[in-house]
């Protein structure tokens, strides 16, 4: 916990001009229009999709609200929120990962939104039980579901047919499918995998096709059991033992080589589609049921929710104007699908532009989805895997009882600095 409030601290220093950026906008000196500051964490290939969005909803209120957005990457953006809210240099409404939802609660970061629902008439109904229920922490609900984003595995339409074999619908047709491409540098190969991100995204889908959840009695990591090894097995065999992915490949190399014709299956999310669509490649997309457990369908998604931050003094106009643009997000979420997220609104998916957009439902049935543990120390807890998993991709004979064993160690160690920080 003491590196992650050096982190925090470093990164108030680094982001003086993002939270200058935020207080810029439309303010209209007569006050008729009310400016809101929107953090998010959309730099990918969704990026533009979202500044379009933004952009939309400020022409159709124009004179009424305008919304200045900010975007950076993950790691930045909340160290950035972490370090700007309890100084009151937060923003009006901002996106946060459905897991970090409780966490964020707990430390009093945001607010209750059970009153902002409700004057909204936002139907909480309309989004998946296990999604809102992730969302509620001591009786109050704390964040309202934008989207869900989940893997997929990419595949190349034309190398797939000139193999002779079938869109593969379980893990040993895809290993058979893979292991008919050359596998060598300079060629094709079958499933190029990055050791770093998404590892940990991947690693987390296996574990629940192998009967494992990310945390235990509520605040202890569950990886190191025995589903938690034989789901990093699962994945760590594609390089190691299957050698159907070149060694020790850094972040997007397996995208590149995909999109350069040189992979013939990808695991990647779905918020990269707009990239993916923009190669010259023909490809298409298969849900990750199945691909590590033939057993198993599930599929460990995120989703993306509105949360509205403490504020040092409550501003109603500003809460009032950050509210209608949630709910107008969401209820132009089939739009946001078109950069591959999948709409968290069952109305959104049930429109016919949404059933008409290509590629987005091939991701899997939504029945299938499953979002992470609900905990308030999700984060201090099962995030510690994450480096066991890269050194398990990066060295063919890891000791995985060492790997989990330290980091079932730090993530107690973190989780109980967090509760004596917090007084819990």
């Amino acid at each position: 916990m003491k590196e992650k409030l050096k982190v925090a601290v470093t990164a108030l220093a680094l982001c003086s001009c993002f939270v200058l950026g935020a207080c810029g906008g439309g303010s209209k000196i007569n006050g008729s229009q009310v400016s809101i500051s929107y953090w998010n964490l959309n730099t990918g290939a969704d990026g533009a999709t979202m500044k379009s969005l933004v952009e939309q909803f400020n022409e159709e209120h124009k004179g009424k609200i305008y919304v200045t957005p900010q975007s950076v990457n993950e790691e930045i953006y909340y160290s950035n929120l972490e370090s700007n809210i309890p100084i009151g240099r937060g923003p009006d409404v901002a996106i946060l990962h459905s897991f970090r939802v409780q966490s964020y609660a707990n430390q009093g970061l945001i607010i209750p939104a059970d009153e902002l629902i409700e004057s909204a008439q936002i139907d909480m109904n309309d989004f998946p039980a296990q999604i809102v229920e992730s969302l509620e922490f001591e009786g109050n609900s704390y964040a309202i579901p934008f989207d869900m984003h989940p893997l997929g595995i990419y595949y190349n339409k034309t190398l797939l047919a000139s193999y002779g074999c079938e869109v593969p619908t379980n893990r040993e047709e895809l290993l058979a499918a893979a292991k008919k491409a050359d596998n060598e540098d300079g060629k094709v190969w079958g499933l190029p995998l990055s050791t770093r991100w998404p590892s940990e995204y991947t690693y987390t889908t296996a574990l629940h096709q192998f009967g494992g959840v990310e945390i235990l009695s509520g605040d202890q990591p569950g990886f190191n059991t025995q589903a938690g090894k034989d789901a990093l097995a699962s994945v760590a065999s594609l390089i190691h033992t299957e050698k159907i992915s070149p060694e020790s490949l850094g972040n997007d190399q397996d995208l590149a080589l995909f999109r350069a014709g040189k992979a013939l299956f990808h695991i990647q999310g779905s918020w990269m589609l707009s990239s993916i669509k923009k190669s010259s490649i023909d490809f298409g997309i298969i849900p990750l049921s199945r691909m590590f457990n033939s057993q198993s369908d599930e599929i460990a998604v995120r989703s993306h929710t509105f949360v509205f931050p403490k504020q040092r003094k409550e501003n109603a106009q500003k809460r009032e104007a950050a509210v209608e643009f949630v709910k107008w997000m969401v209820e132009n979420s089939g739009s946001w699908a078109e950069a591959g997220q999948i709409p968290a609104s069952q109305k959104a998916r049930d429109s016919e532009a949404y059933k008409a957009l290509p590629y987005v439902q091939d991701f899997g049935d939504i029945a299938n989805f499953r979002i992470g543990v609900s905990s308030p120390y999700y984060f201090e807890a099962y995030t510690p895997v994450y480096s066991c998993i890269t050194d398990a991709l990066q060295k063919p004979n890891y000791d995985v009882d060492s790997l989990f064993s330290a980091a079932e160690i730090e993530g107690q160690k973190l989780v109980k600095e967090l509760k004596e920080l917090l007084g819990k």
